[in-house]
């Protein structure tokens, strides 16, 4: 038999002479303007969400009312916690021990951060 030469033959495409050859493919374009458009929207929302949660400075009367506020109710949470039995036999007991010792030490924080 005769050999031929595979590539003039026909028998394999050549895609040089596609008329789209060397252009990036419709698909390719879409998805790159999606992700582009979801990294902006997501941008945009980062920074809105730092805008809306950025920190303001307190006046000093806003900060010694919320620092009184603050002791104001450590106070009343700890008269209810020197008022508890010593014994915690049940479990509502030491549950209500320990959620009154959580808020006394959340709002020690806060007091402490404030000042």
């Amino acid at each position: 038999g005769h050999k031929n030469l595979l590539e003039p033959s026909g028998l394999e495409p050549v895609y040089v002479h596609r008329k789209d050859y060397g252009e990036t493919p419709k698909y390719l374009e879409k998805r790159k303007d999606e992700m582009k458009r979801a990294q902006e929207e997501y941008d945009a929302y980062i920074a809105e969400h730092f805008r809306r949660g950025a920190m303001r400075s307190l006046s000093g009367d806003e900060r010694q009312a919320i620092l009184q506020g603050l002791k104001t109710n450590w106070e009343e949470i700890h008269d209810q916690y020197q008022g508890l039995s010593v014994v915690t036999d049940t479990a509502p007991k030491k549950n209500r021990k320990e959620r009154m010792e959580a808020e006394m030490k959340q709002l020690e924080r806060d007091i402490e951060t404030i000042e």
